[in-house]
């Protein structure tokens, strides 16, 4: 069923509009409570005289404290030109802005996150959440969600039913469960769009999309890149180019892949064939990663030991593979690798006083 209720969602950028005192903001706009009590207040216009609500929920934590909700509704913004929204918004101690509110129609709830709203009435909403620390424990609030106008379930029911304030309260028990979980089926879309996924709902879109994120090792960011372009990354997996892109994104730098196919054909001596076996792999089933960091400026973003399961998620299924990491004056083996620290030649044979030079020469 769709219900006429609307909402307004007092978070983050919400919360803040609003006046917080003893509360103190952190970085991800949630209210932290700073000293041994707090209080936050908040007004809304809702452009209607004969406004009714519904609901009012507090989503926070607040183990270990006293927590006061009130909400209060008035016709108007105050009195003789004096604007109850900019009290609160004042300096004024929270004790005088709370008598204020209670001076209104009002709803109060101690200790509780739910309340039922259905007494309310006006076009202008005051809201104060007040909160008494009585331990260690830390409090926060994440935020306030506003219901309105009235609504109730009991109009479905017998006319006989429809006035009993016991009967309704009773539904709006039941009510509240179903509208809750109505509103996270109606979200369904919302959170299977990666673009505005929360952080553990992309990851948990990724695995359910069957992205391999080789153990949480990328960001949102490239998560998003790996969903959106699913089809090279789980539709091409196994193949050069899933491998190269994949490896890219996770450091930043482009890899070099060298195959068997690629260098067993060419004419070469014994002792060099033996030596691109030690590099590269001895036989088809294995290849060789290479990355350059000669102009790479500091770590990677990945550990050595993360890049290699990444490689082997993204191989091909019965292969192994060799992972080089080509830094400023390193050597492997004997082996120096072209544009870092060597320059190409052609190997010849040569003899000097009727002594060979061991199986080639090469000058370079």
């Amino acid at each position: 069923m769709k219900q006429p209720l609307k909402q307004v969602h007092f978070y983050k950028r919400g919360l803040a509009a609003g006046c917080a005192q003893g509360f103190a903001m952190d970085d991800e706009l949630c209210l932290h409570l700073a000293q041994g009590g707090g209080a936050w207040f908040a007004a809304f216009d809702t452009h209607d005289t004969q406004g009714t609500f519904n609901r009012l929920v507090v989503d926070g934590d607040f183990a270990g404290a006293k927590l006061e909700v009130l909400a209060a509704a008035a016709p108007s913004d105050g009195e003789d030109g004096q604007s109850l929204s900019a009290y609160l918004h004042s300096d004024a101690p929270a004790a005088e802005k709370m008598a204020a509110l209670t001076a209104l129609g009002h709803v109060r709830a101690v200790d509780e996150q739910d309340i039922l709203l259905h007494s309310l009435e006006g076009r202008w909403v005051y809201l104060c959440v007040a909160v008494t620390a009585q331990g260690a424990e830390g409090c926060v609030l994440r935020g306030v969600r506003l219901e309105f106008p009235r609504y109730s379930f009991t109009q479905y029911f017998p006319e006989i039913y429809q006035d009993n304030d016991f009967f309704r309260r009773y539904i709006a028990v039941f009510q509240s469960l179903y509208l809750d979980l109505e509103a996270k089926v109606d979200d369904v879309p919302r959170m299977l769009d990666y673009e505005s996924a929360s952080p553990q709902g992309l990851e948990a879109l990724a695995s359910w999309l069957g992205v391999d994120t080789a153990g949480g090792i990328f960001n949102d960011e490239q998560l998003c890149i790996l969903i959106r372009g699913s089809r090279l990354f789980q539709g091409g997996k196994g193949t050069r180019n899933a491998l190269v892109s994949v490896v890219q994104l996770a450091c930043g730098v482009r890899p070099r892949i060298v195959e068997h196919f690629q260098w067993d054909k060419l004419p070469m001596p014994a002792t060099r064939r033996q030596l691109y076996e030690r590099l590269y792999g001895a036989d088809s089933s294995t290849f060789c990663v290479i990355l350059d960091l000669t102009d790479h400026p500091g770590p990677l973003d990945v550990t050595q030991a993360q890049l290699e399961k990444l490689i082997e998620a993204y191989s091909m299924l019965g292969t192994r593979h060799k992972l080089v990491l080509l830094r400023p004056c390193s050597y492997t083996d004997t082996h120096c690798y072209l544009d870092v620290n060597s320059c190409l030649s052609t190997p010849e044979r040569a003899a000097v006083d009727g002594v060979t030079l061991g199986g080639y020469f090469t000058v370079g």
